[in-house]
């Protein structure tokens, strides 16, 4: 487990592949934990240098007080980045950290080389639709997310994985 006091937070991150390999950053949805990214990760070639992080106030970085702007998470991953000497990186975020991936680019030119960004745009939602989201997270009630039918190909070889199912639910951060 690799911890970084980063702004007010202990950050959990975590590091995989060639440390000297073109970088690649993975930010998850609203309500999930890195993990949800592990069944990606071995499909991707072994030269990235793979960095996964969990979002302040989900997995196991600290949870101070909420609600957090989009500026603190778009610092957070800063602070991260530029503690791990990244530049140039591909960042690929899903929701929520679509929005940090965006937030960032616009930041930091020198930190975003490009963008994979997934069900995701400039703004999402009104804070109505967000607390009900929260509200299920905090119930456990993963299926209000969507979810259930996700599935991975691996442009490779065609084969399809399914890394949401069962596993899945694991990746959902019980909010206080």
């Amino acid at each position: 487990m690799q911890m970084i006091r980063l702004n007010d937070i202990n950050m959990h991150y975590r590091l995989d592949g060639d440390p000297n390999g073109a970088p690649i950053v993975f930010a998850n949805s609203l309500g999930t934990d890195m993990r949800l990214w592990d069944q990606v990760v071995p499909l991707l070639p072994k030269n990235l240098r793979i960095i996964r992080y969990d979002k302040r106030g989900h997995g196991l970085t600290d949870c101070p007080e909420a609600p957090y702007s989009m500026g603190t998470l778009v610092r957070d991953i800063e602070g991260l980045l530029d503690h791990l000497n990244v530049k140039n990186c591909m960042f690929v975020g899903l929701s929520i950290g679509g929005m940090i991936a965006q937030g960032l680019a616009i930041k930091r030119l020198d930190l975003v080389r490009a963008m994979v960004l997934s069900n995701t745009a400039a703004k999402i939602g009104q804070p109505d639709m967000w607390d009900t989201r929260i509200n299920a997270v905090r119930k456990g009630n993963s299926e209000q997310h969507g979810f259930r039918h996700a599935e991975v190909v691996d442009c490779r070889s065609g084969s399809r994985h399914q890394p949401f199912c069962g596993r899945f639910r694991d990746c959902f951060t019980p909010l206080p």
